[in-house]
């Protein structure tokens, strides 16, 4: 390889030697110092291939010899220049594209982030960009030392990070804190009792002396295991009491809707806004002179890649959809629907460690709108630890 390389840039001939005495030229121009290659004998003559200078060399070697030599094929760099060397511009362009390239190599085209399970890329990248890391940044005056210790110092969920730039890629590797459990290791003295009214459908008592049973009916702020036992010997104890004590208990939501509700949604009228993006710079493609008093927008674009590296070269495309403003009559059927979809979501997010019992929707109309209500029996944990002075 580096043979074929060092005879394309000193470039080199294909040529044939004629006469009676091929032989004897082949072996004056060994006997000089000339290089030759590749020698297929013919009749009368020989074939061979040498470098563009040693051929200048052997005319007055291919005399003495009495053979005449003709150049059949062109090899090389020094050819390509002498073909191209009336065109100055494209000399100047290349040795422009170079020095661009050079240039552009002392920017960051690209950041790829890696380990990152609870964190979001998003607020790593904006905590990157903060202390200097982004694309378009010039890469030499960086201190990534420094900033890995800014970030694990802002971000407490980062226990170990690298930032490491390899050529224009910013590689960042996270590794995150593990989130210990949370334990109860006090060690005063407590009751549990109860959070909410409720009928007792279940007792798992840690630690303690239960003091209901199963089927009694509670209220808010009851004793349900106590921290006060009695040993055999007839002794008072103090405990730490633990227990989980499950309950029905009933919840009433109430929810307001309007007869007439008015909405925004995104219309079927759209316009694409095209850029093409050089590092940080933006270039619009298209002319694009349709705009919306009330729109939202989408952002998407990818960059160029070759052989897995990216380059700072890319298209951004926004999306500007329309906004259109509707107001629609909502009937008692239509707020009874928005009700049970508010009641799947509040179930969801809020009383997702409960489980429903029942649940009875009513819809009242009135003058305003429609008054919908919504009563629930859940079954879910009661108990809450409640520490006590031993003085009481």
């Amino acid at each position: 390889m580096l043979l074929k390389i060092i005879r394309f840039l000193r470039g080199s001939v294909d040529f044939t030697a004629s006469g009676k005495f091929p032989e004897r030229f082949m072996n004056i121009t060994v006997k000089n110092g000339v290089n030759l290659w590749n020698p297929v004998p013919k009749k009368n003559a020989i074939s061979a291939s040498m470098y563009l200078s040693d051929y200048k060399k052997i005319r007055i070697l291919s005399r003495k010899s009495r053979v005449k030599t003709r150049i059949t094929a062109k090899h090389g760099l020094p050819f390509i220049i002498n073909r191209y060397k009336k065109r100055t511009g494209l000399f100047a362009g290349a040795v422009c594209g170079i020095i661009l390239c050079i240039f552009l190599s002392n920017f960051i085209w690209s950041v790829k982030i890696s380990g990152t399970e609870e964190i979001s890329n998003t607020y790593l990248e904006s905590l990157l960009g903060d202390n200097g890391i982004s694309v378009g940044v010039w890469k030499n005056n960086l201190d990534t030392d420094q900033i890995e210790r800014n970030i694990q110092l802002k971000c407490d969920d980062i226990r170990w990070m690298s930032i490491n730039i390899t050529g224009s890629l910013v590689t960042v590797e996270v590794k995150e804190t593990y989130k210990k459990p949370k334990l109860d290791t006090s060690k005063k003295p407590c009751n549990v009792k109860a959070v909410k009214d409720g009928v007792i459908t279940r007792i798992q008592a840690y630690n303690g002396r239960p003091v209901v049973t199963k089927g009694s009916g509670v209220v808010n702020g009851q004793i349900l295991v106590s921290g006060l036992d009695e040993t055999k010997q007839g002794d008072m104890r103090y405990l730490r009491a633990n227990a989980k004590v499950y309950a029905d208990i009933t919840e009433q939501q109430t929810l307001s809707i309007p007869k007439k509700v008015t909405y925004s949604y995104a219309d079927e009228n759209y316009v694409d806004r095209k850029n093409f993006r050089f590092l940080w710079l933006d270039f619009p493609c298209n002319l694009a002179f349709e705009n919306y008093d009330n729109f939202v927008s989408t952002v998407h674009g990818e960059n160029l890649f070759i052989n897995d590296v990216v380059l700072p070269v890319g298209l951004r495309i926004r999306t500007d959809r329309e906004l259109v403003t509707t107001e629609n009559s909502v009937s008692k059927n239509k707020a009874e629907e928005i009700a049970k979809a508010d009641c799947i979501l509040y179930e969801i997010f809020t009383k997702n460690k409960s489980k429903v019992i029942s649940k009875q929707i009513s819809v009242k109309e009135n003058k305003d709108g429609y008054r919908v209500t919504t009563d629930y029996i859940f079954n879910e944990n009661i108990a809450d630890q409640v520490d006590f002075d031993v003085t009481e």
